[in-house]
């Protein structure tokens, strides 16, 4: 095709873009404006215009060569690059693209002296255009599925000006290989140093479109929770002794003839089974501020520890007698051959819960095609809660006259008794920390740490009875039982400044465009809480046991305050919603 010679001016370089635009079509020459017409007139009378039949043959200036066709098509088919150009020019009305000639038939070194009209340049944009989007805007691969989770800086297609409402397009999720490009971008501004080469030219579709859906806006989650929490510390409520050992001696601690059958150490560590249930929704449309809610519980924890004997094993209940006569290690008898029979029941309960409502907001952001990366500031209200309660009951029968703390036990005589030890943590505080997450592909990675700032409300209650039943006589029932009386029977409470700092760590992969799955593992420390074995005095005074003697020496047991922390970790397995 032949174009007639024209200036070597700046115009040249946009010329040559539009050319080597256009190599991937059949591309056409355009008629002369009357514009051009009129420069290239002024400027050269020598010069001819453009032939309607689009003839090889230029009349002009001397330097304007020829090369073969051969030649310049051996130079389409060169390694080409993608450029990126402007998605809103329209097709003129009116364009005849008969009227011009096939690129081929264009000489290379020409090409610097050709124009075309701008209604020609726009027609051939729009047809270059179209071509490539019609490629990009093809129905995904058969078997294609969203494969990256809802990244918080996508996005929305119906929401990006410059991309169709595709669901399988999105401008950055495509995996371009080493020449390929399908990133839509303003359009160009036309010079010399814009201009790309034609062996540069490219067009080829991208191989593979990978869904990334719009940010999520609202989400549940729903988590199964196998948790240990720390047990309690008990002392030594239960001991035996071989047969043979003398009734003055059997049960007490720090004989060797003596092994503790209960307490002594942390009790109830077994693996607890819990639900937790998080909702939360982001507020605006840019994704930055959500609010959130969260609920957990474990199952309660209730154990009974059942000891009976008719004599053999023997079983003692071990305590220190403050009686000034004695201020020593002594044991209250059970069971013991020939003298008495009877059992022990020790029961435990534990309940937990925590809950809390807060604000999430982002505080940065990283994205790409295929890695999304986001850390957030966490804020709210925090609420924990951790109930637990100690009751030990022992029922005895005297087979024989024996002397005991609550004083001389005829045959035939049955005494009955408990103490109860109740505790309760109530956390208030200001919860804050960081959640960070990074997604690849399905899966993804999350962690966040947060501390709790506020005031645990403990109370402790305590409880205790006995009965005495001779064989002949009425029974009597005095309040206390071997461990509690009169100085710490009943309820107390107070508040005191505690800490929860929480971390959790969990992997989640996509299974569906809205259903991810998340296995993970969480620590939470309470720095100051009431349990209830702290709370036990295992001193008594035997003269206050027994009602036939007179009140003599310290008043034990008495009452104490003794806190610990509780640290509570476990396992996590959930299923998360979000749309």
């Amino acid at each position: 095709m032949v174009f007639a010679a024209f200036f070597r001016r700046p115009l040249r370089a946009s010329l040559a873009l539009t050319v080597s635009m256009l190599l991937p079509l059949p591309v056409v020459a355009a008629a002369e404006t009357e514009h051009g017409l009129a420069a290239q007139r002024a400027s050269d009378p020598d010069a001819a215009t453009l032939s309607a039949a689009g003839t090889s043959k230029t009349v002009g200036p001397a330097n304007v060569n020829h090369l073969p066709t051969a030649d310049l098509a051996a130079s389409q088919q060169r390694v080409r690059q993608p450029i990126a150009y402007q998605s809103r020019v329209q097709r003129p009305a009116h364009f005849d693209s008969t009227s011009i000639p096939h690129l081929t038939k264009l000489d290379p070194q020409g090409l610097e002296n050709h124009i075309l009209s701008e209604q020609q340049l726009q027609a051939l944009f729009a047809a270059t255009r179209s071509r490539d989007l019609s490629a990009a805007l093809a129905p995904a691969p058969q078997g294609l599925l969203p494969a990256v989770p809802c990244q918080a800086s996508s996005p929305c297609p119906s929401e990006n000006p410059h991309v169709a409402a595709n669901p399988y397009l999105a401008t950055n999720a495509v995996q371009p290989n080493a020449d390929q490009t399908a990133t839509l971008l303003p359009s160009p501004q036309f010079g010399a140093d814009t201009v790309p080469s034609i062996s540069t030219v490219s067009s080829r579709r991208p191989q593979m479109i990978v869904d990334v859906p719009c940010s999520p806006r609202f989400w549940a989650d729903a988590e199964l929770l196998s948790i240990w929490v720390r047990g309690d510390s008990l002392p030594t409520l239960l001991t035996t002794s071989p047969l043979g050992t003398a009734a003055a001696d059997a049960g007490q601690m720090g004989l060797p003839t003596t092994s503790s059958m209960f307490g002594g150490g942390r009790s109830d560590s077994d693996a607890r089974l819990g639900v937790r249930f998080s909702v939360g929704r982001w507020l605006m449309r840019a994704d930055q501020i959500a609010i959130e809610m969260n609920y957990a519980f474990l199952g309660h924890a209730d154990a009974t520890h059942v000891f009976s004997s008719a004599g053999n094993p023997m079983l003692a209940r071990p305590f220190y007698d403050a009686n000034p006569g004695v201020d020593g290690e002594a044991a209250d008898l059970i069971a013991f051959d020939t003298l008495t029979e009877g059992h022990m029941a020790i029961d435990t309960h534990s309940e937990l819960y925590s809950g809390g409502v807060g604000m999430r907001a982002v505080a940065l952001r990283w994205s790409d095609p295929m890695i999304g990366r986001r850390v957030d500031w966490l804020s709210g209200f925090r609420y924990f809660r951790l109930a637990e309660s100690v009751r030990i009951g022992d029922h005895r029968t005297a087979t024989a006259t024996h002397d005991s703390p609550y004083g001389s036990l005829d045959a035939g005589t049955t005494v009955d008794s408990f103490d109860l030890f109740k505790t309760e943590n109530d956390f208030y505080g200001f919860d804050m920390g960081v959640a960070a997450r990074q997604m690849l592909g399905r899966w993804s990675l999350q962690s966040h740490a947060k501390i709790a700032l506020g005031v645990n409300q403990q109370g402790i209650e305590m409880a205790g009875q006995r009965t005495i039943a001779p064989l002949v006589g009425a029974a009597t029932t005095e309040r206390g039982g071997l461990l509690t009386g009169e100085d710490n029977l009943g309820g107390t409470s107070r508040q005191r400044f505690a800490v929860i700092p929480e971390t959790r760590i969990e992997a989640g992969y996509q299974l569906t465009a809205h259903l991810r799955a998340s296995i993970g593992y969480q620590f939470l420390y309470l720095s100051d809480a009431v349990r209830p074995g702290a709370q036990i005095d295992r001193a008594a005074n035997s003269t206050m046991l027994n009602s036939a003697v007179a009140d003599a020496g310290p008043s034990r047991p008495s009452q104490r305050y003794e806190t610990e922390g509780v640290y509570v970790h476990g396992g996590t397995f959930g299923l998360e919603l979000n749309y």
